[in-house]
């Protein structure tokens, strides 16, 4: 089984309002969305495939000005009307389901595959991920972003 998860490989666990807040509480630079191997421990399975994108530049940089140097809690007061939050909740949301479409594209014509509960790409090697992240962006570059 695989899941979505509101994250790039290595990034943030749980649900998707957590992982915004600990990007912003960490200022980070970048994430992205996964798909993963479910595991009994919560948004650690290894990553099936991913994209990434960055939280810096136009047009997020206003908002992170606009937070600059506030606390954690008090930047959690405003909750997802935040307009950082919601621009990272925006951007993630866009390339969901483009990835969703793309792993199921990516394992029929056998990129990724899963053997003996690991993923491995098309020659059987093991792979930390199949980074599609190149055909996402393209995808989304159209749509509302």
């Amino acid at each position: 089984m695989i899941n979505l998860h509101p994250a790039a490989p290595g990034g943030p666990k749980g649900t998707w309002q957590e992982v915004i807040w600990q990007l912003i509480s960490k200022q980070a630079q970048e994430t992205g969305v996964m798909m993963h191997l479910v595991t009994p421990e919560l948004d650690k399975g290894p990553p099936v495939t991913y994209c990434t994108f960055s939280i810096r530049g136009k047009p997020f940089d206003r908002y992170w000005q606009e937070i600059k140097g506030l606390p954690l809690e008090e930047i959690k007061k405003q909750g997802e009307n935040n307009s950082l939050f919601k621009l990272i909740r925006q951007y993630g949301l866009a390339r969901e389901f483009p990835l969703i479409i793309s792993t199921l594209k990516a394992f029929s014509q056998g990129k990724v595959k899963i053997m003996a509960g690991k993923v491995t790409n098309s020659e059987g090697r093991l792979i930390s991920g199949y980074n599609l992240t190149d055909e996402i962006n393209e995808q989304v570059k159209g749509g509302i972003l």
